[in-house]
């Protein structure tokens, strides 16, 4: 038997509600459509007419940047150090968490970007575009592969393991870094890549089509869930924890690298989702919406003792503040 607060109890069951069972809904109505977060979740970067970044995990918004045709934004693992990209722009680079952004590269029709978790590899690719390559946290930039629709990119923590999605073509897999590339798969509107921390584990969604994992860094690829217009997908540091946005449809979620898919949230019109690297927070953007951020949360059910205190008193005992608690307890008695 445990006693806790002098409450003898016979059994103490903990289990673990995932992320994105629950969401809140934060921030104005915008057309948001590209999402990133540190490796712990706290800071976030959204984009809609402007940069928004937020450092409680979502609770609060700041805009940053002009207004511009921003497309895709990406952070590094601390969340110092983040990289964005205009439509009909240019890449943008800031090194103090959004506050500041300076200007790099040529204007082009960018549509992805992604970054190492130092923030010193960049990738960036558009339409009609070659892929870019940094090395130097977007100061200098190299052309890679040949130019090509290219829709996203997504990068190993050490970025050296790249993956790349073409709009009406293969998945192309580098490992060096972007120096030479292999084209991975049947053609398809790839519309969203995602990878794990060391780029063995792969994700990538097909508008109109399936989801497809691959556990050997983009070799083969394993179909999943049902067609439907997916628009966004990321995944967790170790591959295992993935989420996935439906235009016009929910947010779906994994928690075995993609063998099955959960539906959560009210159907909307989903463009963006971020998690950190553990899985337990997610972030998700919707056209014409809001920012809706979820947690996992631990769930503590107690069973009392025979004879002891009455279930009501037990109840109001176990609202009393826990030691240490996880992010987010809720405690029910039985």
């Amino acid at each position: 038997k445990d006693d806790m607060q002098g409450v003898k109890v016979t059994t103490l069951n903990q289990d673990l509600t995932p992320a994105g069972a629950t969401w809140t809904a934060h921030e104005t109505r915008r057309n948001w459509n590209s999402m990133a977060s540190s490796s712990d979740g706290t800071k976030l970067v959204a984009m809609a007419d402007q940069i928004y970044t937020s450092t409680d995990s979502g609770a609060t918004w700041t805009p940053r940047e002009s207004a511009r045709m921003w497309k895709s934004v990406a952070s590094s693992s601390d969340g110092t150090k983040l990289i964005a990209v205009e439509f009909t722009g240019q890449i943008y680079t800031s090194t103090d968490s959004g506050t500041n952004w300076t200007a790099r590269d040529n204007s082009g029709f960018w549509q992805s970007v992604a970054s190492s978790s130092d923030g010193t590899k960049l990738v960036a690719a558009g339409y009609f575009s070659s892929i870019y390559t940094s090395t130097d946290s977007g100061t200098n930039w190299t052309a890679r592969e040949n130019s090509r629709s290219w829709q996203s990119v997504a990068s190993s923590s050490d970025g050296t393991k790249l993956v790349a999605g073409e709009q009406n073509g293969p998945i192309y897999t580098s490992m060096n870094s972007g120096a030479t590339w292999t084209a991975r798969g049947n053609s398809r509107y790839w519309q969203s890549v995602a990878s794990s921390s060391d780029g063995v584990k792969l994700v990538a969604v097909v508008s109109g089509g399936l989801i497809y994992t691959s556990t050997d860094a983009g070799t083969n690829w394993t179909a999943r869930e049902s067609a439907r217009w997916w628009t966004s997908v990321a995944s967790s540091s170790d591959g295992v924890k993935l989420v996935a946005a439906v235009s016009g449809g929910s947010i779906y979620t994994s928690t075995d690298a993609g063998a099955t898919w959960t539906p959560s949230e009210t159907n909307r019109n989903w463009q963006a989702v971020a998690l950190s690297s553990d899985g337990a927070k997610l972030v998700a953007g919707a056209a014409g919406g809001q920012i809706y951020t979820s947690q996992a949360e631990i769930d503590l059910t107690y069973t009392p003792a025979a004879n002891d205190y009455s279930p009501r008193r037990v109840r109001r005992l176990m609202r009393r503040p826990i030691r240490s608690p996880p992010p987010a307890v809720r405690a029910r008695a039985l």
